[in-house]
C-alpha cells in the first residue's frame, strides 16, 4: 500500500455524502481541506475527535479550512450513532474501504494493540452520555489518517496514525489554517 508525503497531489476523489450528495475534492480546489479518516462511527476513540472536531469546525471554517470526515461505516451506522450530535461538514461513509485505500490508510493488529493504552480518551468517550457502545461496523484494526492539503490540492501534512487513537495534534492543524506549516511533515 503506497502512502502519501507532503509534496504529493492529494488523490482526486468523488463520493456520495450521507445525503447522497456528491463530494469531491475539486470542488474544494483554491481552499485548504483537513481530510479525516475516522475508523467506524462507533468507536469511541474516533467519537471523541468526532466532537472535538465538530466543536472546532466554525474556527477552521473561518480560518479557511474545510473538513472533510470519512468513516468506515455505512451511511445509516454514522446517523444513527452520529447524527444526533449533528454534523457541521461533510462525512463520507466508505465502507468498501475505497478511498481510504487510495490514500494508503492502512490496518494494525498491534495499533490496535497499543491503542487500548489510551485510557483517559476511552473513558472520555465511555462516560458521554450521547455515546452508545454497540457493534463495530468497519474493521477493528482499521487507524486514523489525517491530511493536511493546500488550496492546490497538494498534500502539506500526511499523518497515519500509529494506534486507533493517534490523530494529528490540533497544533498542527492550526499551524496549517494559519499558514505556518514548513517543511515535510510527515508521520507513520
Amino acid at each position: 500500500m503506497n502512502t502519501l508525503a507532503a509534496g504529493n497531489r492529494a488523490p482526486e476523489f468523488s463520493l456520495p455524502d450521507l445525503d447522497g450528495r456528491p463530494v469531491r475534492l475539486t470542488d474544494f480546489r483554491g481552499r485548504k481541506v483537513l481530510l479525516v479518516f475516522f475508523r467506524y462511527a462507533t468507536c469511541p476513540f474516533c467519537t471523541v475527535r468526532f466532537v472535538r472536531l465538530a466543536q472546532e469546525a466554525k474556527r477552521y471554517a473561518d480560518a479557511g479550512v474545510q473538513i472533510i470526515g470519512v468513516f468506515e461505516s455505512s451511511a445509516g451506522y454514522i446517523r444513527e450513532y452520529l447524527g444526533r450530535r449533528g454534523l457541521p461538514f461533510p462525512v463520507i461513509p466508505d465502507p468498501d474501504g475505497k478511498l481510504y485505500a487510495l490514500y494508503g490508510v492502512r490496518k494494525s493488529v498491534p495499533g490496535l494493540l497499543f491503542g487500548m493504552f489510551r485510557l483517559p480518551t476511552l473513558l472520555r468517550a465511555l462516560f458521554d452520555p450521547a455515546y452508545r457502545m454497540a457493534q463495530p461496523d468497519g474493521s477493528l484494526t482499521r487507524i486514523p489518517a489525517n491530511f493536511l492539503i493546500d488550496e492546490n490540492q497538494i498534500v502539506v501534512d500526511a499523518y497515519y496514525g500509529n494506534d486507533i487513537g493517534d490523530h494529528i495534534p490540533f497544533a498542527r492543524i492550526d499551524h496549517f489554517a494559519a499558514g505556518t506549516v514548513t517543511g515535510n511533515m510527515r508521520h507513520v
